[in-house]
């Protein structure tokens, strides 16, 4: 590990070195340098996020999406929705082909690529203050992917250090999110595990990934409890079989978890996800859940029109809001497609009404709202991990940097008449309007 984390050191400082001289140009010519401290570490009181000083903090920000898990609609490889082309399968294709320490080096060098120090300023330019960091069990725990005997023997957190050290020093929190947990939760390719049916999805009566799930995130308490630079704990992303809703089974694992970081002595916010409403998580008082913050999704869909684009989520944040859980809000995951107004609207709506939020997500394969940035190339820029060769794999990883000629904000467009198109604002423009200088004051 400590060699190919060096090779990824002289990787990043050649790429910083250059990038001044490249169109997507995103590094600082001076290094960042922001730390976090004591004070600086957050705790939920009620409904509110504060620091140590108790200066209210609001979430605005990103996912990372695609850095750790990737899914088949949104990255650069060929592979579809199908079982046996999920993450899991991917690294067990490279391990077969390649064996283990060049299949941890092709990960590493996918990452390093996705996501470099560019992009962290790009988002600390936009005015986000955190990044929502979804991980699966598979990225620390690199022996379980082969063989669940090896599982919860020997974690790595190495490559989510560097991304929250960096993060740090850009003046952003890391919210570390559980997108897949042993087993799979959920059954879906963002869990880095599909199965083709509900029925397959047993990991909340499998005692064995539940406990193993546990485990982890008492062992991530355990290295982060006292990092200021973690705004909080993601317990599982969409835990839904299948995106299903979430009920007292989910419930019941969320609260194995939260035992387990709470008996570490770890006092993060400890963040519980609703598939997909307000009836689809219990009062905290329930479990006796405490310094916790309530998580949903929202996905309205592209086909409404703009005015039921926008009822939609105001209905949805009212329905929620008003079952005074006592705890503060967030949005962790949402789109609002192609419509720059939509865009506008929500992200508006979100702040007046006190929502935390990190929108879905950064970056993305082909032009579409779904990432800020976007990576336009050919399909055959595409790893096809059951034939290109290691060579040509690491060959096309250079193609997913932000700083690339084929990486480009996405825009949005107003018609005038019915041919000519003029530029309105990037996504990116519009985040930047609607992040604010943070933390503020109390009021």
């Amino acid at each position: 590990m400590n060699l190919r984390k060096s090779i990824a050191a002289i990787i990043l400082a050649v790429a910083c070195a250059v990038c001044l001289c490249l169109p997507f140009a995103a590094c600082k010519t001076d290094k960042p340098d922001h730390s976090f401290n004591e004070d600086d570490f957050l705790v939920a009181d009620g409904g509110l996020i504060k620091n140590a000083k108790g200066e209210q903090v609001m979430f605005h920000g990103v996912n990372a999406g695609g850095l750790f898990v990737t899914e088949h609609w949104m990255t650069g490889f060929k592979y579809g929705s199908s079982a046996s082309n999920d993450f899991k399968s991917l690294t067990e294709t490279l391990l077969s082909r390649f064996g283990a320490e060049q299949t941890l080096n092709l990960w590493d060098e996918y990452r390093a690529n996705w996501w470099t120090d560019a992009d962290f300023k790009n988002c600390a330019d936009m005015g986000f203050n955190v990044i929502r960091l979804p991980f699966t069990y598979m990225n620390v725990d690199f022996g379980a992917i082969s063989d669940y005997e090896n599982a919860g023997i020997d974690y790595d957190f190495t490559a989510l250090d560097d991304f929250i050290n960096t993060a740090e020093r850009y003046g952003m929190y890391t919210i570390l999110d559980l997108h897949g947990a042993y087993g799979s939760q959920n059954g879906q390719d963002h869990s880095g595990q599909i199965f083709n049916s509900v029925s397959e999805v047993d990991f909340y009566s499998n005692e064995k990934m539940m406990g193993l799930t546990a485990k982890l995130w008492g062992e991530l308490a355990d290295h982060y409890k006292d990092n200021p630079a973690v705004a909080g704990y993601d317990i599982l992303n969409e835990p839904g079989e299948k995106g299903g809703t979430t009920t007292t089974r989910h419930w019941d694992f969320y609260d194995m978890a939260y035992k387990a970081i709470r008996a570490t002595g770890d006092n993060h916010v400890v963040i519980f996800e609703s598939c997909w409403d307000a009836q689809n998580l219990p009062r905290p008082e329930k479990y006796g859940w405490e310094n916790c913050m309530y998580s949903f999704h929202h996905y309205a869909g592209d086909k409404l029109t703009e005015e039921g684009f926008n009822s939609n989520w105001k209905a949805k944040l009212q329905s929620i809001t008003s079952q005074n859980f006592g705890v503060p809000l967030f949005m962790g995951e949402f789109t609002c497609y192609s419509n720059a107004h939509n865009w506008e609207y929500v992200l508006g709506l979100l702040n007046d009404t006190g929502w935390h939020w990190t929108s879905w997500t950064y970056k993305v394969w082909g032009r579409m709202p779904w990432g800020i940035v976007n990576i336009i190339a050919d399909n055959t820029d595409k790893v096809n991990v059951s034939e290109d060769s290691y060579e040509d794999i690491l060959q096309k990883f250079k193609k997913l940097g932000t700083e690339n000629a084929n990486a480009e904000y996405y825009t949005f467009y107003t018609v005038n008449g019915e041919e000519e198109r003029e530029e309105y604002k990037t996504l990116a423009d519009i985040f930047k309007e609607y992040c604010t200088a943070l933390p503020t004051e109390e009021n």
